[in-house]
Formats: C-alpha cells, sequence, structure tokens
C-alpha cells in the first residue's frame, strides 16, 4: 500500500503525530509520502519520502505538480490534513488517478474563529453567517470522501454528526523512543510546568492567577512560543515563584520536563477544547510526570485519580487540588506518573496509533 499525506506544515516543522505516525512508525509497514508546503522555494522537490511544494500551489493545481514528482496512479489512499481547497483539488483529480480520498481533520479552525467572535463579543452575526456558509461548503466535500480522519469520537459528533462516513479517530500520542524518565528528589518543593500554547482563549491567565494566591511555595515554570498579552500579563505579576521562558526544542523539552513533579494540563471544557487531544498532556506522562487535569472526554477517557490529579475548571477548584498536589510525598507522585506512563504507551504510543491507521486504511482499499 502506498500513502500520500498532503500536511498543512511547512518545510522543517517538526509536528509530532505527523512526524510520529507517517514519518516513523507507517513507513514501517506501508510506502509514505509527505508533503510540506515551502516559501523559500518556487520549484517543487523530493528527498527521500518528503516532497516540498510551493505553498502557492495550495489553492492551484496541487495535484498536478505532485504527479510530476511521483506516479499518483501508483498512489492508493491521499489523505489531506486540514487544508480544504487542498482537498477540493485532490477530490477533483481522484477519477483521474484511482485513489482513496480522505481528509485529516485535526482542529476546527473554522469554528474557532466563530467561538473566539463569541468570547470577544465582536463581529459575531458576521462570523456567524461566514461559519455557516463555509461549514456547508467543506462538508459537501467531506461528503465526497472514502473516509474521514479526527481527534476523537467527540470531533466527529460535533462537527460531523450528519455525515455517514468511515472515519478513524486518531488522536495525538507520544514517541517513546529515547525519553528520559522522572526521578523524584529530596528536595520539599514542588516544581510545576506549563508547557505549550498561552492564551485567552486557554483561560491560562485564570489557571496562573488561582495558583498564584497560594501561599504556600512551588516553582511553576511556564515553557511557550505565545507572546501576547496573557503572558505580558503573567510576568508583570512578579511572583518569584513563576516563570515564562522561551519554548524549546522538543528533545530539549523532554530532557527538562523529567526535571519537574508535576505537568499542567488544565483546558478549558467547551465546544472548542472538548474534541481535543493535549498533546503536552501526553507528553508529560511519556516521561512519568503525572498531570492536573480537568475533566475533558479525553482526560476522562485516559485517566483515573490514581493516575492524575483532577480538579474543575474553577479558580478554587485548582486551587485545591494544587495544594493537594503539594502536600503529596513525591513517592506518590512517582507512582502517579508510572501507571500514567504506562496507560499513555499502551494506549497514545505512535506506533500503536501508527497500526491503527494501517488497519483502518487497508480495510478502506478492501472495501
Amino acid at each position: 500500500m502506498k500513502i500520500l499525506c498532503i500536511t498543512d506544515q511547512f518545510e522543517n516543522s517538526n509536528h509530532s503525530s505527523i512526524e510520529g505516525i507517517f514519518g516513523t512508525h507507517l513507513k514501517e509497514l506501508c510506502t509514505v509520502y509527505i508533503v510540506y508546503f515551502t516559501k523559500t522555494s518556487g520549484s517543487i522537490r523530493i528527498k527521500e519520502n518528503k516532497i516540498y511544494i510551493p505553498y502557492s500551489y495550495k489553492r492551484k493545481n496541487i495535484t498536478g505538480e505532485l504527479n510530476k514528482i511521483i506516479d499518483l496512479n501508483q498512489i492508493d489512499s491521499v489523505i489531506a490534513r486540514n487544508f480544504f481547497p487542498v482537498l477540493k483539488d485532490v477530490l477533483k483529480n481522484k477519477g483521474r488517478y484511482n485513489y482513496h480520498v480522505g481528509f485529516w481533520h485535526s482542529f476546527p479552525h473554522t469554528f474557532r474563529r466563530l467561538f473566539e467572535a463569541k468570547e470577544e463579543n465582536r463581529a459575531v452575526f458576521r462570523k456567524a453567517i461566514e461559519y455557516k456558509i463555509k461549514t456547508y461548503l467543506e462538508k459537501k466535500l467531506v461528503k465526497k470522501c472514502d473516509f474521514l480522519i479526527v481527534m476523537s469520537k467527540e470531533f466527529k459528533d460535533t462537527f460531523y454528526p450528519d455525515t455517514d462516513i468511515n472515519y478513524l479517530p486518531l488522536p495525538m500520542g507520544v514517541n517513546f523512543n529515547d525519553l528520559p524518565s522522572y526521578k523524584p528528589d529530596s528536595n520539599p518543593i514542588k516544581k510545576l510546568i506549563y508547557t505549550g500554547t498561552v492564551d485567552r482563549l486557554r483561560k491560562t491567565d485564570l489557571i496562573i492567577e488561582a495558583i498564584s494566591e497560594l501561599k504556600e511555595e512551588f516553582v511553576l515554570d511556564i515553557f511557550t512560543q505565545s507572546s501576547n498579552e496573557t503572558t505580558r500579563k503573567i510576568k508583570n505579576m512578579g511572583d518569584g515563584r513563576i516563570n515564562v521562558y522561551p519554548a524549546i526544542p522538543r528533545k530539549e523539552l523532554f530532557n527538562r520536563i523529567a526535571d519537574y513533579d508535576i505537568g499542567i494540563g488544565l483546558i478549558p471544557e467547551n465546544d472548542l477544547y472538548n474534541v481535543s487531544s493535549p498533546t503536552k498532556t501526553l507528553e508529560y506522562y511519556s516521561i512519568g510526570v503525572p498531570a492536573l487535569v480537568n475533566y475533558l472526554p479525553e482526560y476522562t477517557y485516559l485517566f483515573n485519580d490514581e493516575s492524575a490529579f483532577f480538579c474543575s475548571f474553577t479558580k478554587t477548584d485548582i486551587q485545591r487540588a494544587v495544594k493537594e498536589i503539594l502536600n503529596t510525598p513525591k513517592e506518590k507522585i512517582f507512582e502517579m506518573g508510572m501507571k500514567g506512563r504506562k496507560i499513555v504507551k499502551e494506549q497514545r504510543d505512535y506506533r500503536v496509533l501508527s497500526e491503527k491507521l494501517y488497519n483502518f486504511l487497508t480495510n478502506i482499499y478492501k472495501q
């Protein structure tokens, strides 16, 4: 079986699931080509199994250009990720090259714009009309596909409830190769870590405000690419226990995570994030660091009170849970992390997810 995955990523990106599944484990089972976009070159090129194509082809004749590099008649399945203009062109040429078409919808970007407008109470009517029109056109394309890949069952139920199509929930995962391990030390002060996006939609300011109001000693380090009103607000709090650092490469970050006792995995429970699969929390557990989490479907599916510290997404309950963490012996925290790591390795190792995707595509091909 030969698979072509047209990503929504740019050259030199290191996306967790694209690299973990298509760039590593899936190519052990079949032939895989991965397409990335580039803004630094005007010509298409291929290096091993990775193809780099000018971003200008996102909206025009991407299939024809790819056929100049690889014979699309030999491809069994083409998977387009998130970009509907790409999906449109791939579908248009399906009969010509006789491949199966799948759409990999990993995040509801169209809905996010409406959700953000409602949060800001700005241009809501216009955004609602735009959302209705765009989703109508997007669903028309998806219904023409042979299969759909989404982040979770909740994603399918929320955004494609009336689309009768073969679909696979493909959550985020972790590549378990060469990872460090959390080892508790004798320092009585607990070290907490938050990695990833910091912004108003994720209500990071509420999380940090709740923790900063505690009188106990702790360290909370935040590693993020974000630079916005929320990060400035956190820095201006002047709390010496809380630090904001720039994002660092994933391999280096994993080595740093091993020095912390608890990961912060709190994400608001709403229509935007209930369908998600939080990568950073899985990364904490891959190293054996347990997390403070709330009641997202992904969290309640994977973890329980023996492997995670649960709380509601409110200031008072976050404070209660952090106090519980600060009073928990590090040996107990270590045990919780090991239990969570076992769960994540059994269900979210990219090797396991790659096998599920391969079996799913094999069945599609047989049909």
